[in-house]
């Protein structure tokens, strides 16, 4: 009967953990998509050539605008800017907690967005 007990509680126990952890990932991944979505729109905001006729992101600028935004949130990413458009990935370790008791130690979480500026 004990041996059965045992079993139960560690399943459970397992089960607690992979609630746990598993939250604190999903959590994590939206906290990444809103912060590489808002980098991406900051770097957007940079467009150069507008008189011309020839409207695009500012490759400098829009960069420097989007890792500024990600600095201030202790975050880094990629960015790319091709005329209109820019991509971002970011990219955060996430410590385990509960299953790193079971050998399940850091998880990867990783985010990109693309912002393309409209013209209408």
């Amino acid at each position: 009967m004990s041996g059965f007990v045992v079993s139960i509680f560690a399943g459970l126990i397992a089960l607690s953990a992979l609630v746990f952890d598993g939250a604190r990932l999903v959590s994590q991944r939206a906290v990444l998509d809103d912060h590489t979505a808002n980098a991406a729109r900051a770097a957007a905001q940079e467009i150069i050539d507008i008189r011309l006729g020839n409207e695009r992101i500012d490759p400098q600028a829009g960069s420097a605008a989007a890792h500024r935004y990600l600095a201030q949130h202790d975050l880094v990413g990629n960015v790319r800017i091709d005329g209109l458009s820019v991509e971002v990935t970011v990219v955060r370790i996430v410590p385990m907690t509960l299953l790193s008791l079971v050998g399940v130690k850091d998880q990867v979480v990783a985010s990109t967005r693309e912002v393309q500026v409209v013209d209408e």
